[in-house]
């Protein structure tokens, strides 16, 4: 079964060389001066494994494309024994392999002090092309497999690489990828860096808690999941807590699939280059200062009043060591109650799920109810969502109104609209000199729309437009942001 899981994988990444993958969110607030080191970088006891990977050779397949087999002796030595390994080139996609454009490991690679860090997996990757006007992802996908020494003379291949038995897998594997980071393009577009892991091994992903990056999780063929990077640009292959994460296997583990890759995102501004990214990663040990599993992300939340009942629906992913979700209700915004609680679908997944909670108001009195979500993590710890409000009332909507008006405050706001039919929205903020700032897509019902508008806390202050484009017609609204 094993084997054809991997055949079966295998195939699915040939058929999927070229895609390009979803967008991920909005990056996180940062600073590029902030950089806490971790508490420590060496394993303590031996449970976990240390690599080095130095002096790539290549085995088969031709340099720098897809189906290439690098060699890599002596990556480490667990209970005595030499482990080998190899790094494939599985799949590319909006990358360019050509001359100095690609690396497969550049030993040359130094961290943000200057220092060495040759013993780290760290290719070079370059985009296809410039990054002009059309939002544009991309990534190198590699293989890392890991195999016992089996000969006595060194740099031999494949007879120093096999997997027979008793090899059974390296445990206590931690993957950690450092300097997730990129850097902002005018105002409100940005190119950063991305890192996931394939997710058939259900790797714990971990970062700090003082994180800059954005939780990344996504299905091309198979499940992925780990990070988009960061804006606040670091000097070198930065080890900073900040833009750094890890995957920790609680299973052993012969071989781990990753992409590294790029998010450009347009808004106005042009990167207008090509650039080329130096990546780092290694196999070992990341004592966070404050580690954590990144919290709940609250993709959308909505709701329409239909047949006498509020519909709420919500969006949401990245649910590791989560526990529920409580609607709550409110008949003048300020004060709530809980009126029912949902668990989450998976258990401790990171996938997106899809959420949804009808509320009977036939014998509820009063015309206008606020609805808000309270998710609440396994150790007790919470935080809400925007509240979006529904009216019983059926009178038809003109364009688009929104709440609080004319000041939105707190990062905050509802959209109220109607709606002929069940469709997908795309709204977009824009400033006053006419740039996108913020991009959000929702899916409505038929009927009267309430959609809470995210993000807005990301904005400076000022006057901006409400677009809202259903594919028939945009409609536009004026509001101002105030913190």
């Amino acid at each position: 079964m094993k084997t054809f899981n991997l055949l079966l994988i295998a195939l699915i990444f040939s058929f999927n060389a070229l895609a390009q993958p979803t967008q991920p969110g909005a990056p996180l607030s940062g600073n590029s001066s902030n950089c806490t080191p971790p508490n420590s970088e060496n394993c303590s006891g031996g449970s976990t494994v240390v690599t080095s990977f130095t002096g790539a050779t290549l085995r088969s397949g031709s340099a720098n494309s897809v189906g290439a087999v690098y060699s890599f002796y002596n990556v480490t030595t667990v209970s005595g024994q030499q482990i080998n390994a190899t790094i494939t080139i599985d799949a590319t996609s909006n990358v360019s392999m050509s001359g100095s454009n690609f690396n497969i490991d550049d030993d040359g690679a130094t961290d943000q002090a200057g220092n060495s860090i040759s013993s780290f997996f760290a290719p070079r990757i370059t985009s296809s092309s410039n990054l002009t006007t059309t939002d544009q992802r991309g990534y190198v996908q590699f293989t890392i497999k890991f195999y016992l020494e089996n000969g006595t003379a060194g740099q031999q291949y494949p007879a120093d690489f096999t997997t027979v038995p008793p090899f059974g897998g390296l445990t206590g594997l931690n993957y950690i990828h450092y300097d997730i980071d990129g850097s902002t393009v005018g105002t409100g577009g940005w190119f950063r860096e991305t890192g996931v892991v394939i997710n058939t091994a259900a790797p714990v992903i971990n970062a700090d808690i003082s994180t800059e990056l954005t939780a990344y999780n996504y299905t091309d063929g198979v499940n992925w999941k780990g990070f988009a990077g960061s804006v606040y640009e670091r000097t070198g292959v930065s080890r900073c807590s900040q833009v750094t994460a890890a995957a920790s296997f609680a299973t052993p583990q012969t071989q781990i699939t990753v992409r590294m890759g790029y998010d450009y995102n347009y808004n106005g501004t042009s990167f207008n280059s090509q650039p080329t990214r130096q990546y780092g990663s290694r196999f070992g040990c990341f004592t966070f200062p404050q580690r954590t599993t990144l919290p709940v992300t609250l993709i959308s939340f909505n709701g329409a009043y239909k047949n006498n009942s509020a519909l709420l629906n919500w969006s949401a992913e990245n649910q590791i060591s989560f526990d529920h979700y409580e609607i709550e209700r409110s008949a003048n915004g300020t004060n709530f109650s809980s009126i029912a609680a949902k668990t989450s679908l998976q258990n401790n997944t990171a996938a997106r799920e899809n959420y949804q909670h009808m509320d009977d108001l036939s014998i509820a009195s009063g015309n206008v109810f606020f609805y808000r979500l309270k998710m609440v993590d396994a150790d007790g710890t919470f935080k809400y969502s925007s509240i979006i409000v529904i009216r019983k009332d059926q009178k038809s909507i003109v364009g688009i109104s929104i709440s609080p008006n004319p000041m939105v405050t707190g990062g905050m706001a509802t959209v109220r609209f109607e709606t002929k039919a069940s469709s997908a929205i795309e709204f977009k903020v824009v400033d006053m000199a006419g740039r996108v700032v913020l991009k959000q897509q929702n899916n409505v019902t038929e009927g009267i729309n309430s959609i809470a508008i995210t993000n807005l806390d990301r904005l400076q202050p000022g006057m901006y437009m409400l677009q809202m484009n259903d594919g028939n017609a945009v409609n536009v609204t004026k509001f101002t942001i105030a913190h």
